[in-house]
């Protein structure tokens, strides 16, 4: 009996033991309101680096002349191209980009102009159809390699030396549409008109 009394005792105290073991509290581990997260910031895409001047052949009603060409940028840094300071001038604004003769032109013809303009979240499509509503005269629709590659509007208000002469390049750039227009009139096709088209060729787009 008191055998069985200890050995019970016994047991007792083992499972006490077991039972009063430490326990480690268990803490939940909170991120630091410090923790940095590096966020990868977009990279700004950016123009070619060009030189500030280049010697251009320009072909202007069947004779060639070289040219020394300077360089300039439009609004935004978007684009840049190459064009003749003898013969133009060229000014940025917020409205849109303009490249104008220096020499006067006749003030009863069509005025003599290229123009630029970003539009921004704006397909080439749409920009398309909101131009066909700006002019009367029909315009002949097709897709380009040259001067640019580019979606083109071309049209002739008539016959006579006076007429009007419009050509539109509409270009898809990151984020919207660059819409280039040239203005002119029938009997300046190939002076100005040609010139147009040759300083286009240098043309270089922001991607």
């Amino acid at each position: 009996m008191r055998k069985t009394i200890y050995v019970s005792f016994a047991l007792s105290l083992l499972l006490v033991g077991c039972n009063s073991e430490t326990k480690k509290p268990t803490h939940e581990v909170k991120p630091s309101d410090d923790t940095v997260i590096e966020e990868t910031a977009d990279v700004p895409t950016s123009l070619p680096e060009r030189e500030p001047t280049k010697d251009v052949v320009l072909s202007v009603e069947g004779e060639d002349s070289t040219i020394t060409m300077h360089l300039v940028e439009g609004s935004g840094a978007l684009y840049s191209l190459y064009i003749d300071p003898e013969r133009y001038t060229f000014e940025t604004s917020e409205k849109e980009d303009k490249l104008t003769p220096i020499a006067k032109m006749p003030t009863d013809y069509p005025e003599v102009h290229m123009t630029f303009l970003y539009l921004e979240d704006q397909t080439p499509e749409s920009v398309k159809e909101d131009v066909k509503q700006e002019y009367r005269m029909p315009l002949e629709e097709q897709t380009i390699s040259a001067p640019v590659h580019a979606l083109s509007l071309h049209g002739t208000a008539g016959e006579k030396s006076d007429s009007e002469v419009v050509t539109i390049y509409i270009i898809e750039v990151k984020g919207g549409t660059l819409l280039i227009k040239e203005n002119y009139f029938l009997e300046a096709q190939e002076g100005h008109g040609a010139r147009f088209e040759q300083m286009l060729e240098t043309l270089e787009v922001r991607k």
